[in-house]
């Protein structure tokens, strides 16, 4: 199956690309040994002629000394050892530069992975294992290609690329030279499925597991859709170099499903949420498409659009839902009257009056009509509830003109009518809906009752009670105890 894979597309670009060593030994856990940073991101094929010096050099680490100790500056020899043979007379004098080789995606170490060979028992696994051509002479070096690797480090193609553990053989993208051009040619792990359900699940949990996100992404990527980048697992990430060009990624926000609930509108507010909930996706101005100033604490503090990279949602201001009921214009108004709060969320008292009370609609009634509307509210000739909850906006209305009822026979809303206690029964049968605008059956059971201090009937002549409770005898135990038939 592995042969089959290497000799297919997909691998040789894969591999060419990335410089894929698979599942070689890692130095996880550790700090990479410092030989890493001449490990290749393509083959290079090496300078030097390795084969005609093949009886000049018994060992590779005559030359290689620093290969064995990770040590960089002696992995090559000076050039200028040269000259001890090719001086001129004896051999002509030649020029070399040794192949430095940029910083790969591979996390590599020579003495890491000699140490691990060795406690596993493979003496037999020398340089030439992996640097000469297989079947070739003892110097008969061949650029280093990433199929050799599996003959020890066997991998499942099918799952490579979903393996939970990519740190284990790769080095974040970030100290890969050039990684900024190998971006776009990383492959698409299997589990990066498309689709909302995956962007609404891909961070991680714990910042520890962001080293897989590593390989691949920066700090930078996120920012691209996260409007806060405050987040721990996003901090664990490293950042982009500064010389590098990162490719330009379209921001794209999935709708979590509580967002999709008709209720969502009115009751994201409640309980207050917290603005790192909200900063992944909405900036304040998303907010503010709805709200007026001042905008709740929430949405005052998650960050302005121009202070972030990302764009945001990028909400537009729309009507409610429950704008959208065929009767609104009409209702609306017992609404504003009984939670003016929900209202002055996004609605200022210039928009209201911009009906209500401007030159084109001078508003619902007429010049001075508030020093005459007792007449008007108490003959029904129109209908107060329709715009005013009367139990909140007359009882506040009265109670600031001076006029607030004060004990059973104190100056009150009824001020017109002397002696208006004594003369209300006839009023109250006539429209009881008028009394209820402001009054509770306890305030009427304090003299209508057989426990009140009067123990005044509020029945009427001829009034048959026997009748009355066959009817309904529910309503006669509001103030009776016992049947009202028996006296």
């Amino acid at each position: 199956m592995i042969d089959e894979w290497l000799r297919s597309g997909r691998a040789s670009a894969v591999l060419a690309a990335v410089g894929l060593v698979l599942l070689a030994v890692s130095t996880t856990g550790s700090t990479p040994a410092p030989d890493t940073v001449f490990q290749s991101v393509a083959p290079v094929v090496d300078s030097f002629p390795h084969l005609p010096h093949d009886g000049l050099f018994p060992l590779c680490v005559g030359c290689h000394t620093g290969v064995a100790e990770g040590d960089t500056a002696a992995f090559y020899p000076e050039p200028a050892s040269c000259d001890g043979c090719h001086d001129g007379i004896e051999e002509d004098r030649v020029e070399w530069t040794p192949s430095l080789k940029p910083i790969g995606m591979l996390d590599f170490s020579h003495p890491v992975h000699a140490d691990t060979v060795a406690g596993a028992g493979d003496e037999a696994l020398d340089c030439a294992s992996c640097h000469v051509a297989e079947a070739g002479a003892r110097l008969e070096v061949v650029p280093l290609e990433p199929e050799r690797c599996l003959t020890c480090h066997e991998d499942d193609p099918d799952t490579h690329f979903i393996a939970p553990d990519c740190a284990s053989c790769h080095r974040p993208i970030s100290e890969v030279e050039g990684g900024d051009a190998r971006l776009a040619e990383l492959p698409t792990p299997e589990d990066h499925v498309e689709g909302d359900a995956y962007l609404l699940g891909h961070l991680p949990g714990p910042p520890a597991g962001t080293a897989r996100c590593a390989t691949c992404h920066t700090q930078d990527r996120c920012a691209s859709c996260h409007v806060s980048v405050d987040r721990p697992q996003i901090q664990a990430l490293p950042l982009a170099p500064s010389d590098w060009t990162l490719p330009e990624m379209e921001a794209r926000y999935p709708i979590p499903e509580g967002h999709n609930l008709d209720v969502f509108e009115v009751t994201h507010g409640r309980p207050p949420p917290r603005a790192a909930d909200c900063s992944t996706c909405h900036t304040q101005n998303d907010c503010a498409s709805c709200h007026i100033a001042p905008m709740p604490p929430a949405a005052q503090a998650l960050p302005e659009r121009p202070q972030v990279r990302a764009p945001g949602v990028g909400l537009e201001l729309q009507r409610p839902v429950s704008h959208e009921t065929p009767f609104f214009m009409t209702a609306h108004t017992v609404l504003a009257s009984a939670a003016p709060a929900s209202c002055n969320t996004c609605h200022t008292e210039s928009y209201c009056a911009e009906c209500h009370q401007t030159a084109r609609a001078p508003g619902y009634h007429p010049q001075g009509f508030a020093l005459r509307h007792s007449a008007a509210a108490g003959a029904q000739s129109s209908e107060c509830s329709t715009c005013h909850n009367t139990a909140a906006f007359c009882r506040q209305c009265h109670i600031d003109m001076g006029m607030g009822a004060v004990g059973r026979l104190g100056r009150g809303y009824h001020d017109a009518e002397p002696l208006w206690l004594i003369r209300h029964g006839q009023g109250a049968r006539q429209g009881l809906e008028q009394c209820a605008s402001c009054h509770t059956q306890r305030e009427c059971l304090q003299c209508h009752s057989q426990t009140g201090a009067f123990r005044i009937s509020p029945h009427g002549p001829d009034f048959d009670p026997v009748r009355a409770q066959e009817r309904n005898p529910w309503i006669c135990s509001a103030c009776h105890i016992g049947p009202p038939g028996r006296g």
